[in-house]
């Protein structure tokens, strides 16, 4: 399980449990499996991109506002701060922090 499998799959358990909603009328209301769903609250599969469209569309939410679910309260600031500073840059320079970025992450292994 990679690190982003995990957050996404919080992320959509905290929107469940924050709707006070049980996984069968979560999967109800955003039109997906019960079974895929209990995969992905217990770590077992990343959804599909068209699952996380589906839950996002159900909830009029972005899927960068339901990424943020999932991080915890401490580090929510730093990503808000990071997201303001990305905002509006073009594409060349969002590929140049991409890849500084996975360089910080090489180092730092």
């Amino acid at each position: 399980m990679t690190k982003f499998q995990s957050l996404i799959n919080k992320s959509i358990k905290t929107l469940r449990t924050r709707s006070n909603l049980s996984q069968e009328k979560f999967c109800s209301k955003c039109n997906i499996s019960t079974d895929n769903y209990r995969n992905l609250e217990y770590n077992k599969q990343m959804p599909k991109s068209s699952t996380i469209d589906k839950i996002c569309s159900s909830f009029n939410i972005s899927p960068i506002e339901l990424l943020k679910l999932g991080i915890d309260k401490a580090d929510e600031s730093m990503v808000d701060i990071i997201l303001t500073k990305l905002d509006g840059l073009n594409k060349r320079e969002l590929e140049l922090i991409s890849d500084f970025i996975s360089l910080l992450k090489l180092h730092n292994h």
